[in-house]
């Protein structure tokens, strides 16, 4: 079998991904609907395909970074999917924020084919994804797993393997969940703390060197918030975090479980969601709160 590797999503976290694979030494086909992502890819080496059909049947594993399991559906069993083109044994990578059951259906779906399927949720952002220090959570077959951790490895620090298809998708919606709790209550404390003439930067360093400190109050908020950079390099786009925590507490109703804390979250984010829209990245929420509260957490925006 060919050894090319495939690479589907060349958005705001899949095109540098995609970029450390090719680095790495790998012969890399991709493809985006977007032809400039294309275009940037290509000119680093890569090659591209006109579908995922068309890019499946060239390559040995593929890789997807797209918004939700709606896309990967489509791109997948679609009419020029990686399941009308794929070669049997093909093993496909899901690096998208999925939803656990929707992923498992798709790898069945996979198999009537005989092609293998990883889920694997990513945590850290553009900016880990470009320095190759990403959080990776994965899950599937043990085989499998381990075919895919070489690929996984040029662009993530940390690799665990979590249980069977979907536990992968299920722990990157928790992870996403803790975040936003982290975000919505630093936000409301910074808040109070600048109503009450306190500099919100020094309040931050004091928080991140305590017991209440958080990758976001460690990195988000100094490298953005603080900054008043609300632009795309802050991470994935608020209707994303907004799908991932809607994620999160359905798999907790489905336990029999009630999240008092993450079902509040997930209300704020809708009521962000509504007022700005869903395309703003995720440290919106800080600029929401402060907005609702009257204050700022910066001097300028960009």
């Amino acid at each position: 079998m060919s050894g090319e590797i495939g690479f589907i999503g060349l958005g705001n976290i899949g095109e540098p991904m995609a970029l450390r694979v090719l680095q790495a030494g790998h012969r890399l086909i991709v493809h985006d609907l977007d032809a400039e992502r294309v275009g940037r890819l290509t000119a680093a080496g890569a090659r591209s395909a006109l579908s995922p059909m068309a890019l499946a049947g060239q390559c040995r594993a593929v890789l997807l970074s797209l918004p939700t399991s709606r896309e990967v559906e489509a791109v997948v069993l679609g009419q020029t999917g990686i399941a009308q083109g794929g070669r049997p044994g093909l093993l496909v990578i899901d690096l998208t924020s999925g939803d656990p059951a929707r992923s498992r259906d798709i790898a069945a779906k996979l198999g009537t084919h005989a092609m293998r399927y990883v889920d694997a949720g990513v945590s850290g952002g553009r900016a880990g994804a470009q320095v190759g220090t990403l959080g990776i959570m994965l899950g599937g077959a043990e085989a499998d797993v381990a075919e895919a951790q070489p690929l996984l490895e040029c662009f993530g620090k940390s690799l665990t393997h979590l249980g069977g298809i979907g536990a992968g998708h299920l722990t990157k919606s928790l992870n996403n969940l803790v975040m936003a709790c982290n975000m919505t209550a630093l936000s409301e404390a910074l808040a109070v703390a600048v109503k009450a003439g306190l500099q919100p930067d020094k309040v931050v360093a004091a928080i991140s060197a305590s017991s209440g400190g958080s990758w976001i109050s460690q990195f988000r908020f100094p490298n953005f918030v603080l900054k008043g950079d609300f632009s795309g390099k802050g991470g994935m786009a608020l209707g994303l975090l907004q799908k991932d925590v809607a994620i999160a507490c359905q798999a907790a109703r489905e336990q029999g479980l009630t999240l008092f804390v993450g079902a509040l979250v997930q209300q704020m984010l809708l009521r962000i969601a509504h007022e700005i829209g869903a395309d703003p990245p995720n440290q919106s929420v800080a600029r929401a709160i402060a907005d609702w509260s009257g204050v700022s957490f910066h001097e300028r925006e960009t």
